[in-house]
Protein backbone atom coordinates (compact mmCIF):
# COMPACT_ATOMS: atom_id res chain seq x y z
CA UNK A 1 0.00 0.00 0.00
CA UNK A 2 1.35 2.97 -0.77
CA UNK A 3 1.66 6.32 1.35
CA UNK A 4 -1.45 8.48 0.72
CA UNK A 5 -4.07 5.89 1.82
CA UNK A 6 -1.69 4.86 5.20
CA UNK A 7 -1.72 8.89 6.33
CA UNK A 8 -5.61 8.93 6.04
CA UNK A 9 -7.00 8.73 9.39
CA UNK A 10 -8.71 5.16 9.98
CA UNK A 11 -12.82 5.94 10.09
CA UNK A 12 -11.72 7.80 6.29
CA UNK A 13 -9.87 4.85 5.01
CA UNK A 14 -12.60 2.39 6.01
CA UNK A 15 -15.22 4.84 3.90
CA UNK A 16 -12.80 4.25 1.28
CA UNK A 17 -12.48 0.60 1.58
CA UNK A 18 -16.50 0.46 1.59
CA UNK A 19 -16.56 2.57 -1.06
CA UNK A 20 -14.07 0.96 -2.76
CA UNK A 21 -16.14 -2.43 -2.55
CA UNK A 22 -19.70 -1.00 -3.00
CA UNK A 23 -19.19 1.27 -5.76
CA UNK A 24 -18.33 -1.35 -8.46
CA UNK A 25 -14.33 -0.49 -8.47
CA UNK A 26 -11.63 -2.99 -8.43
CA UNK A 27 -9.91 -3.96 -5.23
CA UNK A 28 -6.99 -3.53 -4.69
CA UNK A 29 -4.47 -1.37 -2.74
CA UNK A 30 -3.98 1.11 -6.28
CA UNK A 31 -7.53 1.88 -6.56
CA UNK A 32 -7.17 2.56 -2.44
CA UNK A 33 -4.75 5.01 -3.51
CA UNK A 34 -6.57 6.49 -5.97
CA UNK A 35 -9.43 6.80 -3.56
CA UNK A 36 -7.25 8.46 -1.29
CA UNK A 37 -5.44 11.30 -3.54
CA UNK A 38 -8.78 12.11 -4.45
CA UNK A 39 -10.36 12.38 -0.80
CA UNK A 40 -7.53 14.13 -0.16
CA UNK A 41 -7.96 17.09 -3.26
CA UNK A 42 -11.92 16.94 -2.09
CA UNK A 43 -10.70 17.94 1.75
CA UNK A 44 -8.56 20.64 0.12
CA UNK A 45 -11.32 22.00 -2.13
CA UNK A 46 -13.34 22.30 0.92
CA UNK A 47 -10.57 24.02 2.75
CA UNK A 48 -10.04 26.51 -0.06
CA UNK A 49 -13.63 27.60 -0.53
CA UNK A 50 -14.20 28.05 3.43
CA UNK A 51 -10.99 30.25 3.31
CA UNK A 52 -12.16 32.46 -0.22
CA UNK A 53 -15.40 33.03 1.66
CA UNK A 54 -14.00 33.76 4.93
CA UNK A 55 -15.98 30.80 6.89
CA UNK A 56 -14.51 29.59 9.92
CA UNK A 57 -13.43 26.05 10.42
CA UNK A 58 -14.88 24.47 13.90
CA UNK A 59 -15.67 21.93 15.58
CA UNK A 60 -19.35 22.21 16.13
CA UNK A 61 -21.94 24.77 14.90
CA UNK A 62 -23.22 26.78 18.21
CA UNK A 63 -25.02 29.33 16.43
CA UNK A 64 -28.14 28.72 14.58
CA UNK A 65 -28.20 32.11 12.87
CA UNK A 66 -25.20 30.70 11.14
CA UNK A 67 -25.01 28.66 7.73
CA UNK A 68 -22.56 25.81 7.29
CA UNK A 69 -20.72 23.76 5.58
CA UNK A 70 -19.97 19.83 6.06
CA UNK A 71 -17.60 17.65 4.51
CA UNK A 72 -18.21 13.74 5.65
CA UNK A 73 -15.75 11.48 6.09
CA UNK A 74 -17.25 9.42 3.23
CA UNK A 75 -16.41 12.91 1.03
CA UNK A 76 -20.40 13.64 0.81
CA UNK A 77 -20.87 17.60 1.35
CA UNK A 78 -23.82 19.36 3.41
CA UNK A 79 -24.80 23.19 2.97
CA UNK A 80 -27.47 24.16 5.52
CA UNK A 81 -28.56 27.72 5.92
CA UNK A 82 -29.32 30.10 9.10
CA UNK A 83 -32.21 29.11 11.23
CA UNK A 84 -34.47 32.10 10.58
CA UNK A 85 -36.93 31.40 13.09
CA UNK A 86 -39.05 28.41 11.26
CA UNK A 87 -36.31 26.33 9.34
CA UNK A 88 -33.75 26.04 7.02
CA UNK A 89 -32.63 25.14 3.66
CA UNK A 90 -30.44 22.28 2.96
CA UNK A 91 -28.96 20.89 0.21
CA UNK A 92 -26.61 17.30 0.39
CA UNK A 93 -24.66 16.35 -2.30
CA UNK A 94 -23.17 12.49 -2.46
CA UNK A 95 -19.85 11.11 -3.91
CA UNK A 96 -21.30 9.93 -7.86
CA UNK A 97 -19.76 6.11 -6.63
CA UNK A 98 -22.77 5.66 -3.84
CA UNK A 99 -25.62 3.94 -4.79
CA UNK A 100 -27.70 4.08 -1.35
CA UNK A 101 -28.11 7.42 -1.47
CA UNK A 102 -29.23 10.42 -3.49
CA UNK A 103 -26.58 12.11 -6.11
CA UNK A 104 -28.29 15.73 -4.28
CA UNK A 105 -31.62 16.51 -2.23
CA UNK A 106 -32.46 19.90 -1.28
CA UNK A 107 -34.95 20.85 1.11
CA UNK A 108 -36.34 24.17 1.98
CA UNK A 109 -37.70 23.25 5.12
CA UNK A 110 -34.89 21.45 7.08
CA UNK A 111 -35.00 20.93 11.02
CA UNK A 112 -31.68 19.96 12.36
CA UNK A 113 -32.09 16.94 15.28
CA UNK A 114 -29.03 18.64 17.09
CA UNK A 115 -26.36 20.08 16.74
CA UNK A 116 -23.63 19.47 13.80
CA UNK A 117 -20.59 18.70 15.37
CA UNK A 118 -16.92 17.03 13.69
CA UNK A 119 -17.46 13.22 14.33
CA UNK A 120 -20.80 12.86 14.94
CA UNK A 121 -23.19 12.18 12.12
CA UNK A 122 -25.98 15.52 11.32
CA UNK A 123 -29.60 13.53 12.06
CA UNK A 124 -32.85 15.62 10.81
CA UNK A 125 -36.24 16.25 12.09
CA UNK A 126 -36.86 17.22 8.46
CA UNK A 127 -34.24 17.33 5.85
CA UNK A 128 -32.68 16.30 2.48
CA UNK A 129 -31.86 13.18 4.20
CA UNK A 130 -32.67 11.45 7.50
CA UNK A 131 -28.82 11.63 8.34
CA UNK A 132 -25.48 12.13 6.97
CA UNK A 133 -22.34 10.27 7.80
CA UNK A 134 -19.88 11.21 10.51
CA UNK A 135 -18.77 14.75 9.82
CA UNK A 136 -14.79 15.40 9.31
CA UNK A 137 -14.75 19.23 8.46
CA UNK A 138 -17.29 22.15 9.74
CA UNK A 139 -17.04 25.46 7.84
CA UNK A 140 -19.61 28.34 9.39
CA UNK A 141 -20.22 31.72 7.64
CA UNK A 142 -19.21 34.39 9.19
CA UNK A 143 -21.48 36.44 11.49
CA UNK A 144 -21.03 39.56 9.77
CA UNK A 145 -23.21 38.32 6.87
CA UNK A 146 -26.85 38.98 6.50
CA UNK A 147 -28.88 36.04 6.73
CA UNK A 148 -30.57 36.09 3.38
CA UNK A 149 -26.84 36.28 2.00
CA UNK A 150 -26.06 33.19 4.03
CA UNK A 151 -28.04 30.51 1.53
CA UNK A 152 -26.63 32.67 -1.62
CA UNK A 153 -23.08 31.93 -0.74
CA UNK A 154 -23.51 28.61 0.64
CA UNK A 155 -25.37 27.68 -3.30
CA UNK A 156 -22.21 29.69 -4.71
CA UNK A 157 -20.25 27.35 -2.26
CA UNK A 158 -21.99 23.67 -3.29
CA UNK A 159 -22.16 24.07 -7.01
CA UNK A 160 -18.67 25.02 -6.78
CA UNK A 161 -17.59 21.96 -4.72
CA UNK A 162 -20.07 19.72 -6.59
CA UNK A 163 -18.18 21.00 -10.01
CA UNK A 164 -14.36 20.70 -8.39
CA UNK A 165 -15.67 17.19 -6.47
CA UNK A 166 -17.14 15.52 -10.08
CA UNK A 167 -13.54 16.72 -11.85
CA UNK A 168 -12.00 14.57 -8.72
CA UNK A 169 -13.74 11.59 -9.29
CA UNK A 170 -14.20 11.85 -12.96
CA UNK A 171 -9.91 11.94 -13.12
CA UNK A 172 -9.91 8.82 -10.11
CA UNK A 173 -12.01 7.16 -12.49
CA UNK A 174 -10.18 7.50 -15.36
CA UNK A 175 -6.89 6.99 -13.22
CA UNK A 176 -8.65 3.36 -12.15
CA UNK A 177 -9.56 2.35 -15.87
CA UNK A 178 -6.69 2.99 -17.11
CA UNK A 179 -4.74 1.14 -14.58
CA UNK A 180 -7.28 -1.86 -14.33
CA UNK A 181 -6.70 -1.95 -18.60
CA UNK A 182 -3.66 -1.95 -18.26
CA UNK A 183 -2.82 -5.10 -15.96
CA UNK A 184 -5.39 -6.45 -18.53
CA UNK A 185 -3.51 -6.25 -21.71
CA UNK A 186 -1.15 -9.47 -22.20
CA UNK A 187 2.55 -8.72 -21.74
CA UNK A 188 4.31 -8.63 -24.65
Amino acid sequence: MGNTFNTLEPAIQNQLRALSQGGGLPGGNDVLEMLASGWLEKEQAFLNQARQMDMQIVEKVADKARGFLALTYSGSLLAVGPDEGRSRRAVYVSIDRRRDVPSRAESEDTVLNGRAEVGKEIAFKKGPVKKSSAVYRLAVLPESLALPDQNVRLEEATLTLTREFQTVDKTVDQTVDKTVNKKDRPQA
